[in-house]
């Protein structure tokens, strides 16, 4: 599902046509224009993500996961399981934040992704993804895995590919790298 690079759109100036990745999560953006870039990306043919903690206007329940399916997006990020849950109920797909902090941290996540069958996390900082992915293959052996936060080379590329699915960037020279 979620393959290879991934465009990490912070700016919502960016247009369809500047962005290489076929998936695009939008990571900001307020609720009075969610659609308008919805249907711009889409149109362009890209699979589009909504992290729903960032959206302005959106406050994390049943209603905003509803109203972002009307929207057409094709699923949501969140690092919140009782957002994810719902968006899976209602025949979306999510990817769960996992924030490897530390140790404890990383064994509570493993614990959530088991308690929950959750099927797409990402994992931040994604640098750390070469010590936690294995961990959680492990436990979930069929679960996607994404990476992202603190990327910056190709060569970490090259490394991370290795333990992951994907990576979310939103290093635009990164865009182009061929995983």
């Amino acid at each position: 599902m979620l393959k290879g690079i991934i465009a990490a759109l912070w700016d919502r100036k960016t247009r369809p046509e500047e962005v290489n990745p076929q998936t695009v999560f939008f990571l900001n953006g307020g609720l009075f224009e969610i659609q308008d870039r919805i249907n711009e990306f889409k149109a362009a043919g890209k699979s589009v993500f909504v992290d729903i903690d960032f959206i302005s206007g959106l406050s994390g329940d049943e209603d905003s996961v509803i109203f972002l399916k009307k929207c057409g997006i094709d699923g949501i990020i969140t690092a919140k399981i009782r957002i994810s849950k719902q968006a899976i109920s209602l025949g979306m797909k999510s990817l769960l934040r996992f924030f490897a902090l530390d140790s404890r941290a990383v064994d509570k996540g493993i614990q959530q992704i088991l308690s929950n069958g959750v099927k797409n996390v990402e994992i931040l900082p994604g640098l750390v993804s070469t010590k936690v992915a294995p961990k959680i293959r492990a436990m979930v052996p069929d679960v996607n895995i994404v990476a992202a936060g603190l990327i910056d080379t190709s060569e970490e590329l090259d490394l991370l590919k290795k333990y992951v699915d994907g990576v979310s960037t939103s290093s635009t020279a990164l865009w182009r790298y061929k995983w």
